[in-house]
């Protein structure tokens, strides 16, 4: 077992059973931790990585509209190469697949259906494979966004996402920092407490009694939403934990055999 660290400076998005099913609980291999200061922006930050010598490639999903580079570093510094997604096939024999993500919605979801990727995304969720999204990869799991207009997701959480309220007096976009509400283990937020984590979005998810199992973590920011979930080897954050420096102690991610 190898063991890598990754130090950097710079301060600086479930599942509806109808679609997607059969998930467990086991998680190993690629650990990833953050270290940092509460509250305050982080002059520096360092993530650790465990995994065995056959298993070094991360398949990343980029979908081109968005500056991922911190993300790319992060990975490579981690001791592990990249493998872009070309094709759906791509996802199918991802070990581990990373989908982060930051622009409009409608786009993301154009290049995915243009792309053929739907299918091959819900059936590698489906299976319990090693997922992490970020931000909109967050977002577009859900059944729609009302970002232009309508827009349809991925349809695998129950729920819409939709634009903050700023009748309410909070500023959109929401940027800046804020604390957790969390909700249930999602081996991410373990050691998070009350520190905060950094936010950067318009668009949000709301809490229900459709998506309530799939929630890990809420944030206030006018009113709760959706911070992060989890099930199984599936997680998915709002927030962007490369520029947090919020303390998450680990992401523990499954070695899957490719099928």
């Amino acid at each position: 077992m190898e063991s890598t660290m990754l130090s950097c400076s710079s301060p600086p998005q479930f599942l509806a059973a109808s679609k997607c099913s059969s998930f467990s609980s086991n998680s190993q291999l690629f650990r990833y931790q953050i270290n940092n200061n509460n509250k305050k922006p982080p002059t520096s930050f360092s993530i650790r990585a465990s995994a065995s010598p056959n298993s070094s490639v991360v398949t990343l999903l980029d979908y081109g509209a968005g500056n991922v580079r911190s993300v790319r570093n992060a990975i490579h510094s981690l001791g592990f190469s990249i493998k872009d997604v070309e094709s759906p096939q791509d996802i199918l024999n991802a070990e581990r697949l990373v989908f982060p993500g930051v622009g409009a919605f409608a786009a993301a979801m154009d290049f995915i259906n243009q792309n053929g990727m739907t299918e091959a995304l819900c059936s590698y969720i489906a299976n319990d494979r090693p997922f992490l999204g970020i931000c909109l990869g967050l977002q577009l799991l859900f059944e729609s966004s009302e970002e232009k207009g309508t827009v349809k997701g991925l349809g695998l959480i129950p729920g819409v996402v939709g634009r903050f309220d700023s009748s309410s007096g909070c500023r959109v976009p929401h940027i800046g920092w804020n604390a957790l509400q969390i909700v249930k283990d999602a081996d991410i937020l373990n050691d998070i407490g009350d520190r905060h984590v950094y936010f950067v979005h318009s668009y949000r998810a709301m809490p229900s009694e459709e998506n309530k199992d799939w929630i890990a973590s809420t944030c206030h920011y006018g009113d709760n939403f959706i911070a992060s979930i989890r099930r199984g080897n599936v997680h998915a954050v709002q927030f962007h934990p490369e520029k947090s420096g919020g303390k998450c102690r680990t992401f523990n991610i499954k070695k899957v055999p490719v099928s």
